[in-house]
């Protein structure tokens, strides 16, 4: 078993990123560009979190300056290129599609975490693979949709590896007397001015200061980035990344839920089905993981 804060926070993480695709798509349908509209708010999370934790005392310049370079680097994983190519992805695809792609995270990360940290997995690892990929898929309507355009395709895998990856490099870059409050706040200013850099090369630059590109960017900068990453990267640390990434088996059916809670919206017993599969993945999935090799 892990300490209880790792079931806080994972809990937090899955809560907060269930919702976060909602926000971005809402986003993005008021008419904000894509890789702008990321790089606004992972800039801006960043900037507010770094100085609030200067501010407090909770962390100052001698450690800022030790953590740069290492956050840099993992912000190109986890920050600029995870979230770059997602936004990206979601004007080409569909979320449902979007979300069966995501669930092959933890197997990805699973593959990093066997060959970069000498990861040991189980079998039931492999059966939580298993039930939560197929509990996605039928969650998100099987395999009926297709994507609207293979580019999109090909950004939304291209996101899924950078994620899977960085959760990866964490424990490689940084020992476990690094904050991951800091190293967070450093790793979202960075990653989000890189975005920033690369948006007009790569687009129209649009952020309507309309209520409907507003109220999702303050969502996604508050609740998604300041407080979900943070506790994303606490339980990184502290149970390693393939039980981190598991919260991409329980996104789908906390949104399911909150479209039916809000939106009014019919659940069925595909619905019922997919969910129930997916929390068992997550139970499997979850069991500590063990660094040791075979």
């Amino acid at each position: 078993m892990y300490p209880k804060t790792v079931y806080v926070a994972f809990g937090v993480v899955c809560g907060v990123f269930g919702t976060t695709f909602l926000a971005i798509r809402m986003g993005l349908m008021a008419g904000a560009s894509p890789v702008f509209l990321a790089g606004v708010r992972f800039t801006v999370a960043g900037m507010v979190l770094l100085g609030a934790l200067l501010a407090a005392g909770y962390t100052n310049g001698r450690t800022v300056a030790g953590l740069l370079g290492r956050a840099s680097v993992i912000s190109l994983f986890l920050t600029a290129g995870t979230f770059g190519f997602m936004f990206w992805a979601e004007t080409r695809i569909d979320s449902g599609y979007m979300a069966r792609l995501d669930s092959t995270g933890p197997i990805v990360a699973a593959s990093f975490a066997a060959a970069l940290l000498r990861a040991r997995i189980r079998v039931f690892h492999l059966v939580g693979f298993a039930a939560g990929t197929l509990g996605v898929i039928l969650l998100s309507g099987g395999i009926r949709s297709a994507p609207a355009d293979w580019s999109g395709l090909a950004a939304a895998l291209v996101s899924v590896v950078l994620y899977s990856l960085g959760m990866v490099l964490y424990p490689k870059l940084f020992a476990p007397r690094d904050d991951p409050v800091t190293v967070n706040a450093l790793q979202m200013a960075v990653g989000g001015i890189l975005l920033l850099l690369v948006s007009p090369l790569l687009e129209s630059v649009r952020l309507p200061l309309t209520g409907g590109v507003i109220f999702p960017l303050l969502y996604l900068v508050v609740a998604g980035s300041i407080v979900g990453h943070t506790a994303n990267l606490v339980v990184v640390r502290r149970a390693g990344p393939v039980f981190a990434s598991s919260w991409l088996y329980v996104a789908p059916p906390i949104a399911t839920a909150a479209g039916a809670i809000v939106l009014g919206e019919t659940v069925g017993l595909q619905d019922i089905a997919g969910t129930l599969l997916a929390l068992v993945g997550v139970f499997f999935v979850t069991r500590p993981e063990s660094r040791k090799p075979v």
